[in-house]
């Protein structure tokens, strides 16, 4: 319950900033709804079919065991629903090797409604792959975009075969330098404990690279887990040209390579857990070192 609490009140800080900024609107600004000026652009949940892939490599510590290395390849499509046009999916898929011997892989889903002049809510459902271990992540999807700032989050929680069942989190505060430069600091938690992040993303289209972006997040916490990954980004099939529009009218977060944090240490148990309703009998826990010895371990060992 106290991870629960810890994680739920960093959360909600976050997504105050959006309320709080609106209400200061409302203060400074009383001018009635029906006179302000017309957005640009109608609000939708997603502006047409649209695709996404990208090339990414990074590296993450594994306490005892050192640090381990993983490069993806991820796909993504996005498109409005028919007749409701302020609902839209969006489908992710990535395929990779993790520590240069080992096969890395997952998949998502997001199912949400958005208006891209305010919000986002929606849920959302991935599974994750680096052999042996496989884990997965269900929950729900919140955004709040005011001017140039949005908060994005996910709230859920973890399960699978190696790892306890228990609430995570990823909570990011953007801000847009530019129409084409993001800059984001965030929580998140794993099942290594809480970490800090930091990412950017800047389109390259002034330089003459349409639709190509580069990205990368850093990120530190509890366990001694450190870790980032950086890679590049192409977007074509979008009415959107900037940046801070393709990310609130044409695709959603892709967040399938940061679940990779929570199979970074990994450890063999002395006596194994029953099989229960939702897994089978455990030999191995996914979790951080004092969880694992806590549990019962023979040390911190990748099981591979």
């Amino acid at each position: 319950m106290n991870r629960f609490l810890k994680a739920a009140l960093v959360a909600v800080g976050f997504l105050s900033c959006g309320s709080f900024a609106n209400a200061a609107d409302l203060i400074l600004d009383p001018t009635p709804v029906a006179e302000q000026p017309a957005p640009s652009q109608p609000a939708v949940a997603v502006d047409s079919l649209n695709f996404e892939l990208s090339l990414l490599g990074g590296a993450y510590q594994r306490n005892v065991l050192g640090s381990a290395s993983n490069a993806m390849f991820t796909a993504s499509v996005a498109t409005p629903l028919p007749i409701f046009h302020n609902f839209g999916a969006q489908i992710d898929a990535a395929v990779g090797i993790y520590d240069g011997d080992f096969t890395s892989s997952a998949a998502g889903l997001h199912l949400f409604w958005r208006d891209s002049e305010r919000g986002m809510i929606g849920i959302y459902g991935d599974w994750a792959y680096t052999d042996p271990e496989h884990g997965g992540r269900v929950g729900v999807e919140l955004s709040s975009y005011k001017d140039r700032w949005s908060v994005d989050a996910l709230l859920g929680f973890q399960f699978g075969q190696h790892f306890e069942t228990e609430f995570i989190d990823e909570v990011d505060l953007s801000y847009y330098y530019t129409d084409d430069f993001r800059v984001s600091v965030g929580h998140r938690l794993t099942s290594r404990g809480h970490v800090g992040n930091l990412s950017f993303e800047h389109l390259l289209t002034d330089q003459g690279f349409e639709g190509v972006s580069v990205f990368g997040e850093i990120e530190a916490g509890e366990d001694s887990y450190v870790g980032g990954f950086g890679g590049v980004r192409y977007a074509f099939g979008s009415n959107s040209n900037t940046l801070i529009d393709r990310d609130r009218r044409s695709s959603v977060q892709v967040r399938i390579p940061r679940n990779l944090s929570s199979v970074t240490q990994c450890g063999d148990l002395d006596v194994p857990r029953p099989e229960t309703s939702l897994r089978g009998e455990q030999t191995n826990l996914c979790a951080s070192e004092d969880d694992i010895n806590d549990v019962s371990s023979t040390g911190i060992t990748k099981k591979q």
